[in-house]
């Protein structure tokens, strides 16, 4: 069975405060979830996402609303969960750390984790580009029509289940999006950030999402990660790289990847 999922997010603790869910059949699952602490919600979440303190504040615990996911999923057959883009595998880590403690609850979100696949890959594979596509832009691409994206973690699980079902089977003749392609068709070089310490290894794509790990595994910062607190991460991380120290108990390298 094939699930579209979307979440939106906390700014700085990634803490999730919405989930919305599709599944391949038409089904659906919606709620908000109680974060943490609802006042650290930001005014750039609540203009982004329409979502409240007040409404944060009367939601259901992360418990509650993935125990609940629990149940709704059918685990009958494989799961497939897609969603779009690198942030929510970070979402529910975070989640899974800081909101849940209920054994359901831990069985729904790991289920997600456990199972989840970035379509965004996906697209620029499809369509032969370098860089990845707005998920409005590939709605309104398969509609014809413009669009207002409201980021509803609801709404933008339909529309990527739209854009899946749009694409799979698509055979592309010519790409429609040659402005997504680098100069000369080369691939476009990035970062690969990569945390190493035994046996453990985890890649991040930026130094910033290098960061948002540290946070979020490392410390317990609260309202004192901002902006600057975030920069001062990601020097000391290019730093420890650069003369090969380790931060927090982790070896860094840096290098580059197509």
């Amino acid at each position: 069975m094939k699930y579209f999922i979307d979440f939106e997010a906390m700014q700085f603790s990634n803490e999730i405060i919405s989930v919305g869910c599709v599944s391949e059949n038409g089904e659906q699952f919606y709620s908000l979830v109680q974060p943490k602490k609802a006042k650290r919600i930001t005014d750039f979440i609540t203009t982004l996402t329409g979502i409240t303190y007040e409404e944060l504040d009367c939601a259901p615990s992360a418990d509650k609303v993935f125990s609940e996911f629990y149940e709704w999923v059918d685990k009958t057959e494989k799961l497939e969960f897609f969603c779009y883009g690198d942030c929510d595998d970070a979402f529910i880590k975070s989640t899974l750390k800081h909101n849940i403690t209920d054994f359901y609850g831990q069985c729904g979100l790991s289920l997600i984790k456990s199972n989840l696949k970035d379509y965004s890959v996906s697209i620029r594979e499809h369509f032969g580009i370098n860089r990845s596509i707005a998920l409005k832009k590939l709605v309104e691409y398969y509609s014809g029509e413009s669009i207002i994206q409201n980021h509803n973690s609801l709404e933008d699980a339909i529309y990527l289940k739209e854009v899946y079902e749009n694409s799979v089977n698509e055979v592309v003749k010519e790409c429609p999006f040659p402005e997504y392609k680098s100069e000369n068709n080369k691939p476009k070089i990035k970062k690969l950030i990569t945390a190493e310490r035994g046996n453990i290894k985890k890649e991040f794509a930026s130094y910033g999402k290098a960061a948002d790990w540290v946070v979020a595994d490392q410390l317990s910062v609260g309202d004192l990660f901002d902006d600057k607190t975030k920069s001062k991460i990601c020097n000391r991380i290019k730093k420890a790289a650069e003369k090969s120290k380790q931060y927090f108990g982790y070896n860094w390298i840096v290098e580059n990847k197509v």
